[in-house]
């Protein structure tokens, strides 16, 4: 059993994972793998060190982390031993959200809940910043048993996610196109999303004369979204245009809008009420991404909106059982008095 013990850590000399943290990552996968049981023998120190050219303290390091998390005990004159049967209480998890907004605490409640007893959850932001992006996980790597992220948009993120192993990363929300096929991943398919909220409420939206999209920008927001939004007019013969920034006076009776920034739909609402216009009767409102406010503003906003519960949970779900798949998450349109 020694020796079966001793050829399952793993070192790869050039990796920029240190050394003591591979050893680390190898017992864990070990037992994730259910390859080795409590009670079974660590190789030694000496071992170790002799079979991998390392230090003394690289190995004593690992040993003792992970004696203090509770995966290896040690017994006076006689060495080290396995002391758990599995690492399942122990996952150690980097949650990489771009920004927090209030339908994004959902997902991470959810996943935090449903993680709950089985691992620790530690959540950073990159705000869309290459080199915060890049900073955090290059000082990250090796420290995590998982790493769940939320990418930018773009392929150069893709040089700082090969250094994470690849069976430890995970893609969240945004990237489907770019990396949803590579890792495993819970995404929103943006394009589809609209397009078929859009017409699953063509009955509402028949009522108007003009759909009108405002889309800000620059802004974050994914450009999929546009070409959904075009494909749907285009294809009923609906009139519309996209806006980058609304003002009073591009409001006008028997035109609906479709809102994707708090501050346009503020404005919308209050030009509304200042004319005296009534939402689901002289104009239409469509907004994205729902939060229990638009349920109350202005007697209720439609939306368009993913289940953002459901992504955290199927997430954690990924996670947890080490599952390979690429889920695209649920998406639908929420009626409501605006259209």
């Amino acid at each position: 059993m020694q020796e079966r013990m001793i050829d399952l850590i793993k070192i790869t000399p050039d990796s920029p994972v240190p050394k003591y943290k591979q050893i680390i990552n190898s017992i864990y996968d070990a037992l994730d793998n259910k390859v080795v049981e409590k009670g079974n023998k660590m190789p030694s120190i000496n071992e170790l060190c002799r079979k991998y050219n390392l230090s003394r303290d690289t190995v004593i390091t690992a040993f003792n982390e992970l004696q203090s998390r509770g995966i290896v005990t040690s017994q006076p004159g006689k060495g080290y031993y396995i002391a758990k049967p599995s690492a399942d209480q122990h996952h150690h998890i980097f949650l990489l959200f771009d920004n927090l907004t209030s339908y994004k605490e959902d997902i991470y409640s959810a996943f935090r809940e449903e993680i709950g007893r089985k691992g620790k959850v530690e959540i950073y932001f990159h705000h869309f910043n290459l080199k915060i992006f890049n900073n955090l996980i290059e000082d990250s790597i090796g420290d995590y048993t998982a790493y769940v992220i939320m990418p930018i948009p773009s392929k150069s993120v893709e040089p700082i996610l090969d250094l994470i192993p690849k069976d430890k990363i995970y893609i969240l929300d945004r990237g489907r196109r770019l990396f949803g096929r590579k890792f495993p991943s819970v995404c929103q398919n943006f394009k589809e999303d609209v397009y078929n909220a859009l017409r699953s409420g063509s009955d509402l939206i028949g009522k108007y004369q003009k759909l009108s999209m405002i889309f800000p920008e620059p802004s974050n927001i994914p450009r999929d979204i546009k070409r959904g939004f075009e494909r749907y007019c285009k294809e009923i013969g609906m009139d519309y245009d996209i806006i980058q920034e609304f003002s009073a006076d591009k409001l006008a009776k028997n035109q609906a809008y479709l809102v994707f920034d708090d501050k346009s739909l503020v404005k919308l609402v209050q030009s509304a009420q200042a004319l005296r216009f009534v939402p689901g009767r002289d104009i239409g409102i469509i907004s994205y991404n729902d939060t229990p406010l638009k349920s109350v503003v202005a007697t209720g906003i439609t939306t368009i909106s993913t289940d953002f519960t459901a992504m955290g949970k199927s997430m954690a779900d990924l996670v947890l059982n080490r599952k390979k798949d690429h889920i695209i998450n649920p998406c639908s349109l929420i009626r409501r008095n605006s259209m």
